[in-house]
Formats: C-alpha cells, structure tokens, sequence
C-alpha cells in the first residue's frame, strides 16, 4: 500500500510547477482529478507536450470551464469528497470565479487548500505575473549563479518550477499529518520567489545572496575526451588530486601549495591541470580520484545517465503510455526510494478522458452531464 492511497487531490493547476507538485502526490498513491479547460487543457498540452506527459502520469482528467456558470457547483461536488484542493492561478484569479476561502471551507472544512504563485498571495511582489525566469531573475538567484560575461541569451538552470513543485507537495504532506492529529483543514500559500530564497539559505546566511567567485581547481576540466568536474577546494582534495596526478607534485609547488597561493595562480593552476588531464579519459580519471576521495566525475551527457546501469538499477526513470495515443514516454520516479518497492503511476491521461466517469460518481445522471456538456461548463 502507497502512503496516500484513499486520498483525493483536485488538482487546479497548469503548466509545470503545480503539476509537479500533484505527480509527486500521485507517485505517492493519491487519487488526483486534474481539472481542465474543456477544448484547450493545460497550455503545456500543446505548448510542451513532452514536459506536461513528464509530470502528468497517472492523473484523472476531467474539463471545467470556470468562466461558465455552473462550474462552481461542479467544483463544490468535486472539492466535498477530497482531501486537497491544488491551484497555481495568479492571485486574485480564484476569487473571481467564486473560489475563496469562505466557499472553500464551506464546501469542506477539512480540506487543505495549496496555492502556488510567483510571490505569494501578499506582500507588494504579489501580482507580479511570473515564470521560470522572471521570478529567478527577481529572486536573486540567476545573479547568484550566471557571471557577467555570460550569453546574454542564456536563462541558465531551470531549476525553480521543479523545486518549487516539490516544496508545495511537502507542505501539503506536513498538512495532511496535521490535520490527523486536529481534524481541519488549512491554506497553504507556496511561492516561487520564497523557494528561490530556500535554496540560496547558505548564501544569505553567510555572504549574501551574491555571485559566488570563481575557485581554484574547482570546476570542469578538460581531460583527454571530455570535461572532468574536480572539487578540489579543501586543502585534503587538492593534496588528493596532487598524489593521483603524479609527479612532479603540485602540491610542492610553491606556487600551488596553499589555497592563498592557487587564487594569486589560479589560471597557472588550470593549465597544469589540463595539461596532465589529457593524457587519459574522464572516465579513468573519475575512477582514480573517486578512489582517493575527491568528489570528482567525467561531464555525462543526460542521456548515458538515464541509459546507465546505475539508473535502471534504481528504477529512478521508467515508462507510461500515452492514453489514447500509441506514445510511450520516459519519466522520473521519486526523488527517493521506500524499502517496500517503487512506486509509479500510470498512463498520461486525454483532455476530459474521465470527465463523464468522475460525475457519474458524484451522482450527476447522464442527463444531467449531457446538460453541462451543452451550456459548455464541461
């Protein structure tokens, strides 16, 4: 049995921060009902279909247009019987379709209720309209991280819809355990901009959120074939490395001896570690200094690490079908693994596949679907 068989999720959102945060739920074995525009869908349907089959899988999909009257008492129907409502609309958007906490906890007052958004629902930041980037750039993060003289066209590491996808699906674990022990429900307000902050904390503890300088023998270097990373930051690692490079000892040099001594001869440094690099492959060396301790490793390309045999041994990726369609396609699994087994989902569902279905259980007759169906509510 998965952790959270026998609980419902009405899944609001769109795009990829929100959707992350429900598969992880559905990994988890949660029942989640993804409400979606009737003709359209999730924009990542058409948008990026390979993301939104990513983070899709296993979901039931249902069609609601909020802009029709009615819809809110589909919503009502559907949020009674659940367990968590999941929205990513900008703020102010719910309202206007009648969603807001007075009707929510009307409809059930035990229901958690997680908002994502690019700055939260207050503060001044709070209408801001936000993605990926935008809200990287506002957070400080993409500074933290992209020097100068980086490609301007270059928006770096989309790390922060995942992340914050993930955020928000433990909170809504952290509600779920209170709520066992209180009986109520609570809104939870999830942001980007305060995840972005969450994983800058090392930096704004110590110097401030600012760029991190460039180290020496830190970083990717050339070896024979490809580029090698090399942490060699504590002074151990870089007498490590010294010892597995061989002689003459770089170590003894007085110009690298110390890490004073490797900033004032930073670029020095690199040469000489290239140039003893490229007498064998990254991957020889990898074995070599792993060996001696140093958090080191050949620059793989994603798709050898998802063929290797270490990922499918772990069972971190696997296949769903595509409903209705003849696709498969690859995706990840949890980020961590039980003792019991893996957990997966199943197939991506079609826009609407289980709308008729998900009514009929709500005890809607086929006449009465057929009239939602024909005021265009569904």
């Amino acid at each position: 049995m998965r952790p959270l068989e026998g609980t419902r999720i009405i899944d609001l959102t769109h795009a990829l921060a929100g959707p992350v945060c429900t598969y992880q739920l559905a990994l988890l074995g949660a029942e989640v009902i993804k409400v979606e525009n009737p003709g359209v869908g999730d924009d990542f349907r058409h948008f990026a279909k390979p993301a939104f089959d990513a983070v899709n899988g296993g979901k039931q999909s249902i069609t609601l247009n909020f802009k029709q009257e009615g819809a809110l008492d589909v919503l009502a129907r559907l949020v009674r019987d659940a367990d968590v409502l999941v929205d990513n609309f900008k703020p102010g958007t719910a309202a206007r379709f009648g969603i807001t906490p007075e009707a929510v906890a009307g409809w059930n007052d035990r229901l958690i209720w997680c908002s994502i958004s690019g700055f939260g629902l207050t503060g001044p930041w709070r209408d801001m309209p936000a993605v990926e980037w935008s809200a990287q750039a506002a957070s400080g993060l993409s500074d933290s991280y992209l020097g100068t003289d980086v490609d301007p066209h270059d928006l770096g590491l989309g790390v922060l819809d995942v992340s914050t996808g993930h955020a928000a699906a433990t909170s809504i674990l952290a509600a779920l355990l209170q709520r066992a022990k209180t009986g109520t429900g609570q809104r939870i307000d999830v942001a980007m901009l305060d995840v972005a902050l969450n994983i800058m904390a090392p930096r704004i503890s110590g110097d401030g959120p600012s760029r991190m300088g460039r180290r020496p023998a830190v970083g990717r270097f050339m070896a024979k074939d490809r580029p090698l990373f090399i942490m060699g930051a504590h002074q151990r690692w870089f007498e490590a490395i010294s010892s597995v490079l061989g002689e003459p000892s770089l170590v003894a040099d007085p110009r690298f001896a110390t890490q004073k001594d490797r900033e004032a001869n930073r670029e020095a440094l690199r040469t000489a570690l290239e140039e003893r690099l490229a007498q064998r492959t990254a991957a020889e060396w990898e074995a070599e200094l792993a060996g001696a301790g140093v958090p080191a490793s050949e620059v793989r390309a994603l798709s050898d690490v998802v063929a290797s045999r270490h990922v499918q041994e772990r069972g971190s990726v696997f296949t769903v079908p595509v409903s209705q369609t003849d696709v498969t396609r690859l995706v990840s699994g949890l980020p961590y693994q039980f003792s019991e087994g893996g957990y997966r989902t199943g197939p991506v569902p079609a826009l609407g596949e289980h709308t008729r279905g998900i009514l009929d259980q709500l005890g809607l007759s086929a006449n009465e679907i057929d009239d939602l169906e024909k005021q265009s509510i569904i």
